[in-house]
């Protein structure tokens, strides 16, 4: 692919492709459950919570807001979303997650509507020794995508899950298969504007994605909270500003299409590269 940048494939972008199977544009439309979460947002802030309280996604049932959005009392938008994930695993999200950041068409197979162009800032893919999390988690994913009617240039930072207060030793006995954790900013910039958790849940029939976005509270990438820019960056009235409704509502159905789109090929797509 060249570094035109464009919607959709064009007809050699899948060529000689062993995955091109999985190119669906025909995409679902939002399940019950996210759709319901949306007529009833925004919701009161005390249905929300800080990324530091992320420890609460290990606790046992489901909390009182898991698809939907509310404006939290510091200004951020919080953001729920709740994807069933029949057939899908914990590995198979980590597999995922190292793997389609090598081209723009693997990343364009996960929401064929929104998604433009991907760049991994350490490209992992020829390195036999790294395991399938080592291959992201520390790593930087530069992408270009809608949000909406918005194209944002994005860098996904993803880090380790205890930066957000999750301890991995908890997570076999909530059930966790594995949990992809992220700060979010402007590819072009310096400056976070948005944290995300991914936390992937046993169920009966596979897993479930538990999806949490904080986004609109600014802060710059290398300097630490005390740093006054940060001060100033992280004050409640420029993340009120920053952030309006269709925020909220546009991460919902962006996150709702793209996690169920992915669920509906993942098995299967994982099976033809693990042949054991």
């Amino acid at each position: 692919m060249t570094n035109e940048t464009y919607l959709g494939m064009r007809p050699d972008d899948l060529k000689d492709k062993p995955y091109a199977k999985y190119w669906n544009p025909d995409m679902k439309g939002l399940s019950e459950h996210v759709t319901q979460g949306l007529l009833q947002s925004p919701l009161p802030n005390g249905y929300g919570f800080s990324h530091k309280e992320s420890t609460r996604l290990l606790e046992s049932g489901y909390l009182p807001l898991e698809s939907g959005y509310t404006q939290l009392s510091n200004g951020e938008m919080f953001v729920a979303t709740l994807t069933p994930m029949p057939g899908v695993s914990g590995k198979m999200i980590d597999w995922w997650f190292g793997w389609h950041g090598s081209e723009s068409q693997r990343y364009k197979l996960w929401h064929p509507h929104a998604h433009i162009k991907t760049l991994m800032k350490n490209p992992t893919e020829d390195n036999p020794n790294l395991s399938d999390r080592e291959r992201y988690v520390g790593n930087t994913s530069y992408v270009d995508e809608y949000i909406g009617d918005r194209v944002l240039k994005l860098a996904i930072q993803f880090k380790d899950p205890e930066m957000f207060g999750l301890d991995p030793s908890k997570f076999e006995a909530a059930g966790v298969q594995t949990v992809v954790c992220a700060h979010v900013g402007p590819a072009k910039s310096s400056i976070n504007v948005g944290k995300l958790v991914h936390l992937i849940r046993e169920t009966e029939d596979g897993c479930e994605m538990r999806s949490r976005f904080w986004l609109g509270k600014a802060s710059l990438r290398d300097k630490p909270k005390s740093h006054p820019l940060n001060r100033v960056l992280g004050m409640k009235a420029v993340s009120k500003f920053a952030m309006t409704r269709d925020h909220g509502h546009d991460m919902v159905v962006h996150c709702g299409m793209e996690m169920a789109h992915l669920a509906s090929f993942l098995p299967a797509l994982y099976a033809d590269y693990h042949s054991e």
